[in-house]
């Protein structure tokens, strides 16, 4: 199995357990600039209206991800099956694109010139190569634009949540038994992260000590 992991907050996983969605935001606010221009113009270029997206990852787990996407003691990470989520979201009779990131540099995307709609919400610098990004993208004409768009998404396509490395025991125990009573949610497994403390890790350099 090929899993998509989403890095985010306790709450965002609450509001996907008990709604049965995925809530996709505006770009506008986003660490990377250059980003967050090409998925505007792929909104200007589509009419009045905005344009949301959500950021997921096909890559491994990494110290990168936590610290940037989930970096608090309530950050944890969702795990799709990748093939099941893409045929999920190309069920859904919605105004969205969604599909690896393309990881250019400044004279590939020139020779793109010029760059199609639909490709540009998907186009990145390739210093964010390591990302290894997955990424959904809405667009809303303005009469029905709010500040968020949700997209359905059935509890069954969860298959794990992977507890930050910073939360405490305390907090992931009371966070699985709240989530695990929601409807569809029983079977979530839940485990807790050891990238930065590992107790395996540890033990291989103790037993390494002369």
């Amino acid at each position: 199995m090929t899993y998509l992991r989403r890095y985010t907050d306790v709450l965002s996983l609450l509001d996907m357990l008990k709604h049965n969605r995925l809530t996709l935001l505006s770009p506008d606010t986003w660490f990377d600039r250059n980003d967050s221009y090409g998925l505007r113009e792929y909104g200007k270029r589509r009419g009045a209206g905005e344009v949301y997206a959500l950021c997921m990852t096909a890559g491994p787990e990494t110290g990168h991800h936590w610290q940037l996407f989930a970096g608090s003691s309530h950050g944890v990470c969702v795990h799709f099956d990748l093939d099941e989520f893409r045929l999920h979201l190309d069920s859904l009779e919605r105004d969205i694109l969604h599909g690896p990131m393309r990881y250019l540099n400044l004279t590939q995307v020139r020779d793109l010139s010029p760059i199609p709609d639909d490709d540009l919400p998907f186009l990145k610098r390739v210093t964010f190569e390591a990302e290894s990004e997955y990424r959904v993208v809405a667009w809303e004409e303005d009469l029905f634009a709010g500040v968020t768009y949700a997209l359905p998404m059935p509890a069954r396509l969860i298959k794990k949540v992977t507890l930050g490395p910073l939360m405490p025991r305390s907090l992931a125990m009371t966070l699985k038994d709240i989530a695990c009573e929601f409807v569809g949610c029983e079977e979530i497994n839940f485990t807790h992260s050891r990238v930065h403390n590992n107790e395996s890790w540890r033990a291989a350099i103790d037993g390494g000590h002369i």
